[in-house]
């Protein structure tokens, strides 16, 4: 079992990558965190470009997986109420946890209406960042909930 992050992006960033990469190793022999890239369509419909990348994501869930989306209209939480989120979460699945960031117009109506949602920040973020910041807050609430002293 592991935490997935799951993001479209259509431009690399070495420097946000290598950050990322620094808090997945980070995880080893905690827990596993994996980061699944997804390529942005190339379409320049808002509602085929949705469509396509939903599909895209659904595509890579296995059975037992469960998914929850970053979207403005989720749920806030402060770092220790996700780590109890997370662990919740953990505890309840048969697969892996697959969080997912969407393209730059989101997710199809349909998913949203049909997955939990999370909501990162009151704040736009650049989808690297955003990506950054949620691997960042998964390790921090592995680190919550062993009691590390990470988070103060």
């Amino acid at each position: 079992m592991a935490i997935v992050i799951a993001y479209i992006e259509s431009h690399k960033n070495k420097l946000i990558d290598e950050l990322c990469a620094d808090y997945v190793k980070k995880t080893q022999g905690s827990f596993a965190m994996k980061l699944l890239k997804l390529e942005s369509s190339k379409v320049t419909i808002p509602e085929k470009q949705q469509e396509l990348e939903t599909q895209s994501l659904l595509g890579k869930l296995k059975p037992g997986d469960k998914l929850i989306l970053c979207d403005e209209s989720g749920q806030s939480y402060s770092s220790p109420a996700f780590s109890k989120f997370l662990s919740k979460q953990l505890s309840e699945s048969r697969g892996n946890i697959v969080i997912a960031i969407g393209g730059a117009y989101g997710f199809s109506r349909a998913i949203l209406d049909q997955y939990p949602k999370i909501k990162m920040s009151d704040f736009v973020f650049p989808h690297q960042i955003a990506r950054l910041v949620l691997v960042e807050q998964v390790y921090r609430a592995f680190q919550i909930d062993k009691g590390t002293g990470y988070h103060h």
